[in-house]
């Protein structure tokens, strides 16, 4: 059986928590079918005094297996890998999730009575020319998802093609959200009925800045402007701390679902 199954595949399982002696009941069963109890302990090497209690995990809690009531003795029978991944899956998740309810709610109120600053670099990138470049870089990098708060009509124009190329290449969950004043600007209306072809649409009555966010919080890249001496000034924020992206999809996502339907007619 080693010689079949890569010991790869073993440190793989290991690091979703199965154990070793659930791994060698698994791969067993996997590479040679069913197999009753003490025909399982032979095979794998697990001593017939822990069987039943390995048998029982990998059936009752992890269900990695299944076992044949109606045979005498009992056999038992590996899941696809498939399935249970599936399952063990989900189980990680609403574990996570419970777990993590837990810890915030006890842990969070005592963090936070400390008044402890925490030092994060914060990237300021200058320049019209570098936040376009940093934006389309992200798009082009998106794999499932792009959110996007804009106010500049120059900027989403420049966007456009690039947005279209990754809803092409699979990314259709593109969300556009705008200030109602643009609605009343031909030009910028125009751009909006291609981008309603490709995304969804919502305004408020107004918006600040553009955002762009990928991949429901992996990334996210904030473009400011400001007009000195008459001459307007691009200032691009991004950080390193790991809830800069999935704050700003949280905060995107309130102003989204309370904003109204764009009405490009």
């Amino acid at each position: 059986m080693s010689k079949e199954i890569p010991d790869s595949v073993k440190d793989s399982l290991r690091d979703i928590g199965l154990t070793d002696y659930e791994i060698s009941i698994y791969l067993t069963l996997i590479s040679k079918g069913p197999m009753d109890a003490r025909e399982l302990s032979e095979a794998s090497g697990v001593p017939y005094s822990r069987i039943y209690n390995i048998l029982t995990q990998l059936e009752k809690d992890k269900m990695w297996i299944h076992k044949e009531e109606e045979s005498r003795p009992s056999r038992y029978f590996a899941k696809s890998p498939d399935e249970a991944l599936v399952i063990a899956k989900k189980q990680y998740n609403d574990n996570f999730d419970k777990n993590s309810d837990r810890i915030i709610h006890h842990l969070a109120s005592i963090y936070e009575s400390h008044d402890t600053p925490i030092k994060i670099a914060l990237y300021i990138h200058r320049g019209r020319d570098i936040c376009l470049n940093r934006s389309i870089a992200l798009i082009n990098r998106a794999k499932n998802s792009i959110y996007i708060v804009a106010s500049d009509y120059e900027l989403l124009e420049i966007f456009y093609e690039d947005i279209k190329k990754a809803r092409a290449h699979g990314v259709t969950n593109i969300r556009l959200l705008i200030e109602e004043p643009a609605l009343k600007d031909k030009k910028f209306k125009a751009l909006l009925q291609k981008y309603s072809e490709i995304c969804e649409i919502k305004s408020r009555d107004s918006v600040f800045g553009i955002a762009i966010i990928t991949d429901e919080g992996e990334d996210a890249f904030i473009i400011l402007t400001q007009k000195f001496f008459e001459r307007l000034s691009y200032f691009g924020v991004v950080t390193d701390h790991i809830a800069f992206a999935p704050a700003a999809t949280f905060y995107f996502n309130y102003l989204y679902e309370s904003a109204n339907e764009a009405n490009l007619k």
